[in-house]
């Protein structure tokens, strides 16, 4: 399922977070060599817990800011209402958070031109590609195709397709033989 980049979007407000960090520290440097330009020396260091205060409560309330935005938690109990009507995105981070509950770990999706695997995850040393399909008729086999196709590409040893929906007997043939697991509406 093709999407913008959900790891490009954060790294850049990381990026974001890091020059107003930054330009905090820097208004407060220059602020205190104004402060002893003027011989205001006594005064400036009256007001340096104050600004020291400052600095790190902007810090503080940046890093949670953060760390809210990264672990910005996906309700996992959805009814299969809410579920069904998720955007592909929405239902690609969903079934991310289900993986993570289920202990799979480095957990992440892929680019926004994904050649069939929407997300990488790993368990018990097995690296897993997994498509994504949120339809409301059946998967076919294409989706096990790309899927089972693109394993090589993301240095993946199993694959997975999960959908909100149900496969076709063609899409089970295709699993079957490629010892691909088919995860359909009634796991989710």
């Amino acid at each position: 399922m093709a999407r913008s980049s959900y790891n490009h979007h954060y790294h850049h407000s990381s990026n974001d977070e890091m020059g107003f960090i930054l330009t905090i520290l820097v208004g407060v440097a220059t602020y205190r060599y104004w402060q002893d330009s003027i011989g205001l020396e006594h005064q400036a260091l009256k007001m340096l817990p104050t600004i020291g205060a400052v600095v790190v409560a902007t810090v503080l309330l940046v890093l949670l800011v953060k760390f809210k935005l990264h672990h910005r938690s996906v309700k996992l109990n959805r009814s299969m209402a809410e579920i069904d009507n998720m955007s592909g995105l929405d239902f690609e981070k969903y079934v991310a958070a289900l993986l993570k509950q289920q202990g799979y770990r480095k957990v992440k999706l892929t680019e926004k031109f994904d050649y069939g695997v929407d997300i990488i995850a790993d368990k018990d040393g097995i690296r897993w590609g997994i498509q994504v399909k949120r339809y409301s008729g059946l998967v076919k086999a294409e989706a096990v195709r790309q899927v089972v196709t693109a394993l090589k590409f993301y240095g993946c040893d199993r694959a997975m397709v999960v959908t909100n929906s149900t496969f076709s007997k063609q899409a089970k043939i295709l699993a079957k033989s490629n010892d691909c697991v088919l995860l359909d509406r009634r796991y989710l």
